[in-house]
């Protein structure tokens, strides 16, 4: 009877459990794909090769990848005084954004210079005439703002 018993779970346990689920696609932000025909392996950071099998009626998925992470796009760029006189302080705030770089240019385009930000994100524009500018300010998260400043005379 105990046997009986155990083949009988042991007969009706696998149709009880779903171990795949078919879905119509697989986002994959940290790695890359490989295609071949109807067979697509997708690698993932920290994952390992995800074979997925294409029919015109249902694409099959074996294995997991990581969850879909959605970037940031909350941040403010504040930057004052403007029209300055001398210098200009320029800041962000949100999504831990810091400022990488920035780029001075004039009003036909040129890049005065490449400005590296100090601690306390102070450019200083005294050696410059007066006159209207540009400053692309470039983000830690691979975005970039371009900010229009007025320099006046001291």
């Amino acid at each position: 009877m105990k046997t009986f018993f155990t083949l009988l779970i042991l007969t009706i346990l696998p149709f009880a459990g779903k171990s795949q689920k078919v879905y119509p696609q697989v986002t994959n932000h940290a790695g890359f794909d490989l295609t071949a025909s109807n067979l697509v392996v997708t690698v993932s950071i920290g994952e390992p090769a995800i074979a997925t099998f294409v029919n015109p009626d249902y694409i099959l998925t074996q294995g997991f990848l990581q969850p879909e992470i959605i970037p940031c796009g909350e941040y403010k760029l504040t930057y004052y005084p403007n029209p300055t006189r001398d210098d200009i302080t320029i800041q962000v705030q949100g999504c831990d954004n810091e400022i990488e770089a920035m780029q001075l240019i004039d009003i036909w385009g040129r890049v005065i210079t490449t400005i590296k930000p100090a601690k306390n994100n102070l450019v200083q524009l005294g050696d410059i005439s007066p006159g209207v500018y540009f400053i692309r300010v470039f983000l830690t998260n691979s975005e970039s703002e371009t900010l229009k400043i007025a320099k006046v005379s001291n």
